[in-house]
């Protein structure tokens, strides 16, 4: 069996991603990952460009699905909000992300402590 490790290291938001949590009415992280190369920039683009950004996906390893609320297609380089997965409801620590769309209109949810698993 093959052991690997992946180290992430995390750090304040830059002012691009503040723009993008800004534009979904979120308030952003206090650490993030560095975003893959022109994801940041790339992400803040009109949804509406949905070749762009299929493209980039594509291109990048970013999966492309349809929204599980509106069925929008969107982007793994612009997951926004999240909403608790349908399949095991509140409470068991599992989230499904939702696309801008959906999180611009308040349809996501923040998670509270006790959606959080416990150990």
């Amino acid at each position: 069996m093959a052991r690997h490790q992946v180290t992430i290291t995390m750090r304040p938001p830059g002012f691009v991603e503040k723009l993008w949590y800004w534009s979904l009415g979120l308030r952003p992280p206090l650490a993030c990952g560095r975003p893959k190369h022109w994801e940041a920039w790339v992400r803040l683009l009109p949804q509406s460009w949905t070749r762009i950004h299929e493209k980039f996906a594509h291109e990048h390893g970013f999966f492309w699905l349809p929204c599980v609320l509106c069925t929008r297609p969107y982007g793994g380089h612009q997951s926004a909000g999240r909403i608790p997965d349908p399949e095991y409801g509140p409470g068991s620590g599992r989230s499904v992300g939702i696309c801008p769309h959906c999180t611009r209109h308040g349809r996501h949810i923040e998670l509270d402590d006790e959606d959080c698993p416990t150990l």
